[in-house]
């Protein structure tokens, strides 16, 4: 069953690089696209640890791979679909903070919802927002944020907690849904070099297992 775990993990993400690098080179698809694609996507390589891994030592040896693979693309251009060469590091703080999550779970078992939802909040909430601003002209707030992205991150990160609330079963009342969706929209406001993919997803999963256990 672990054996089968990775198997599926890492046929995934190469399926992902796959589908990225044909878009990118057959159909000129942007790099914004084909990043935000790959950013979207991984995030579910959660769905295959929890169901393969649970919180045995084995989940935090995907994200230690990607972190590698990752600073790897980067420094050397390996995957050009993921980067777009304006320094920003997101792509390694993705998986750094998928790693801490992963590795706070393993020791706290009771972690494993506040840790899917600060990702999917960060995967889809910061995946979508540069999409639907860049189509939806808007007020900017801070920096190069704006209002259209700003409550792309606040809806998605409501859709994901709704869904893991009843997956779950964690009980979180309307108002603390709205609190954590709002958390995490102040959080991606602050994503100098790609920080918001640190910020959002560990600012979220602690803010959600606090609002667990008090």
């Amino acid at each position: 069953m672990i054996l089968k775990g990775y198997i599926l993990i890492y046929g995934y993400l190469l399926l992902i690089l796959g589908i990225s690098s044909i878009c990118s080179k057959v159909f000129k698809l942007r790099t914004i696209f084909t990043k935000k694609f790959i950013h979207i996507s991984t995030s579910f390589c959660y769905v295959i640890m929890y169901y393969y891994f649970g919180t045995s030592i084995h989940i935090i040896i995907p994200p230690i791979s990607f972190i590698i693979i990752n600073i790897l693309s980067y420094k050397f251009g390996l995957f050009k679909a993921m980067e777009d060469g304006s320094g920003n590091l997101g792509t390694i703080y993705y998986p750094i903070s998928v790693f801490i999550m992963a590795l706070i779970t393993h020791f706290v078992p009771g972690f494993y919802p506040a840790f899917g939802i600060g990702l999917f909040c960060m995967a889809f909430g910061d995946g979508f927002a540069p999409l639907v601003s860049g189509f939806l002209r808007s007020r900017k707030i801070y920096s190069n944020k704006t209002v259209s992205g700003t409550a792309t991150v606040f809806g998605f990160s409501l859709m994901g907690i709704l869904i893991f609330n009843y997956i779950f079963k964690l009980e979180f009342s309307v108002f603390e849904m709205f609190v954590v969706s709002i958390v995490s929209a102040l959080l991606e406001l602050f994503d100098k070099k790609g920080l918001d993919n640190l910020f959002v997803p560990l600012g979220v999963s602690l803010l959600v297992y606090l609002l667990e256990v008090v």
